[in-house]
């Protein structure tokens, strides 16, 4: 019987595993940035529901890469549809293999 070494994160509601630590690592810091995110934009947009302050921080989160090359100077990134999320710089292909879900 082989045994398989999993990684949570405490901070994801839907208590995702992953077997390859540098995931677990990178999905724990898009969580944490979602939330200092979530917490800059309900300080600085009242008019704004918590609901609404947390869809906007993870989607910002969840397309970092996205962001931070319109910032560089190329906006038109932000209207393609595309591409995923975290593959606009990187070149990389997003992988769901190694998340399992699991009942909390």
């Amino acid at each position: 019987m082989a045994l398989v070494t999993l990684y949570m994160s405490d901070r994801d509601p839907q208590k995702r595993t992953f077997t390859d630590k540098k995931e677990a690592d990178a999905h724990d810091k898009k969580l944490e940035l979602a939330e200092n995110i979530q917490c800059f934009i309900e300080n600085n947009l009242e008019e704004l529901s918590e609901t609404q302050c947390e869809k906007l921080a993870m989607l910002i989160a969840e397309n970092k890469e996205r962001f931070l090359t319109a910032l560089k100077g190329k906006p038109e990134v932000l209207s393609e549809t595309d591409a995923e999320p975290d593959d606009i710089d990187n070149g990389k292909e997003s992988s769901a293999e190694n998340v399992t879900k699991i009942a909390g």
